[in-house]
């Protein structure tokens, strides 16, 4: 068959639209996520694992400083873009504008006069408090930028402003590394890790300076009303413990490890996160390309498409899976630049084995978004996260901060669960596909365990072993996509 009839076929897919949206963030997201594992070795040349460690938790506590200072009212954005016959947005979006600022000044300020405290609790130094502000509110502006970029299908334009917003902190760390690291007496390397910090914030400064004009065409502020406000905080502060989820659920591990363990061990853990993040870009594009057909889908009763779309989202997500499963112990020891950081790269497999729950869990939560039931995700989302600080703090007192992967894995299994029966059963929302789902699993499981009890998982970079593991990987797309492949190459 001609190429450009198998084109013609993969266009007729009912997923296509999705798909091609899906494949430009996701584009976007193996650069930059890309860019982040490439990186590692020039990182963990340049930092000690102390200092790595300082990098990634203060970055994790930026997600949380931005929540608060924002109560996410950004969250509301994609919400109110789909309401039917909406027509007012440019007005809501002035008022949510002029509610955001507000916000940052009191709630700013209020953590600027606890800046001590603040830095004793998260056990950093008291200077990065006022950087975390500062760059948690800068950021909102560009979280503002890819709401409406979703919402309104301009998968491109995000993706490029993305990418350019990463490659250009990239080029700017490296700068403020090699400025401080130069000029350092004695050639230690006290405080090097700023220049990550300082170079990441005047990139932000940069982009911000773009994606604030583009949003003005989207804003008015002439017909604001009290409405706005109240639908943004109705819908968005139920939904704060869920944003703070990514900290609760991937984060406070690291958090502790930091606070109980030591800097060096949150900085080796944070390395097989690298690995780990990569799926949860993966996860990220698959929702943000399928969003606009989701809420269509709802609105007009087509829930048979809705199981087809969460169907072929998830086959997508355990081939992605399973990739990385199969080879984050190669590519960790292709990019670490250290052996301290190698040890702990068997953890990879687990943290993207997590990834899988939350990934599940997030398909269930659209239906939740859609009937703007949003306090029933503050409970799942407290259930989860005080048993995930719970299982923390007992294992890893006795078995070391390597038991953070697993009880975070157990952690969104019970996040998974939660949302299947609070959504099936509470919200009675029309089924998802499960059996096809978990079928899906299982021939994951299948996979993984024949390289776990016939291979050598955690031996990187060997000739032999990558190709049994390709071998898998090609099984476990052949399997999944089969009746795909026959749409393709039957005349």
């Amino acid at each position: 068959m001609k190429l450009n009839n198998i084109l013609k076929k993969f266009k007729e897919l009912s997923f296509f639209d999705t798909f091609k949206h899906a494949s430009t963030y996701f584009s976007g997201t193996v650069l930059i996520h890309g860019l982040g594992v490439l990186t590692l070795p020039i990182f963990t040349a340049f930092l000690t694992t102390e200092e790595y460690g300082i990098i990634n938790v203060f970055t994790s506590y930026i997600s949380v400083v931005l929540v608060l200072v924002s109560f996410y009212a950004h969250g509301a954005i994609n919400r109110y873009y789909f309401e039917k016959n909406v027509s007012d947005f440019a007005s809501f979006m002035g008022t949510l504008f002029v509610f955001i600022h507000v916000n940052f000044v009191v709630c700013g300020g209020l953590m600027y006069y606890n800046r001590a405290a603040i830095a004793q609790l998260i056990n950093l130094d008291q200077s990065l408090i006022l950087w975390m502000i500062a760059m948690s509110i800068i950021t909102i502006y560009f979280y503002f930028y890819q709401q409406i970029m979703i919402a309104t299908k301009q998968s491109k334009a995000y993706t490029i402003v993305e990418v350019s917003w990463h490659y250009i902190k990239f080029g700017l760390t490296i700068v403020g590394f090699l400025l401080i690291s130069t000029s350092i007496v004695d050639n230690t390397t006290n405080n090097v890790y700023m220049g990550k910090i300082a170079g990441e914030f005047i990139a932000t400064c940069l982009i911000v300076l773009y994606t604030t004009q583009k949003l003005f065409k989207y804003l008015s502020f002439t017909k604001m009303k009290w409405y706005h406000l109240r639908y943004t905080l109705r819908y968005s502060i139920p939904l704060i413990p869920f944003a703070l989820s990514g900290f609760i659920l991937n984060s406070f591990d690291q958090w502790y490890i930091n606070a109980s363990v030591g800097q060096a061990e949150a900085g080796q853990y944070a390395f097989a996160y690298k690995i780990g993040l990569l799926f949860l870009g993966l996860i990220t594009a698959l929702l943000n390309g399928a969003q606009p057909e989701y809420f269509s889908f709802m609105n007009q009763k087509k829930h048979q498409e809705v199981r087809e779309q969460v169907s072929s989202i998830s086959k997508l997500l355990v081939l992605g899976a399973g990739f990385l499963i199969l080879f984050a112990v190669d590519i960790g020891t292709l990019l670490s630049s250290k052996k301290v950081f190698l040890e702990v790269l068997p953890l990879a497999p687990v943290i993207i084995a997590a990834y899988i729950f939350h990934g599940i869990s997030s398909l269930y939560h659209r239906g939740i978004y859609y009937k703007k039931k949003n306090h029933w995700l503050a409970i799942i989302i407290i259930i989860s996260g005080i048993l995930n600080v719970m299982l923390n703090i007992y294992f890893i007192n006795r078995y070391g901060y390597k038991a953070a992967a697993y009880t975070t894995m157990a952690s969104y299994f019970v996040m998974m669960l939660l949302s299947i029966l609070l959504t099936s059963f509470v919200l009675k929302l029309p089924p998802l596909p499960l059996v096809r789902i978990l079928k899906y699993i299982v021939l994951l499981a299948f996979i993984i365990s024949l390289n776990y009890i016939f291979g050598a998982p955690d031996i990187g970079l060997s000739l032999f072993w990558i190709f049994y593991k390709m071998a898998l990987f090609g099984f476990l797309g052949a399997v999944l996509f089969y009746n795909k492949l026959g749409i393709f190459f039957n005349k």
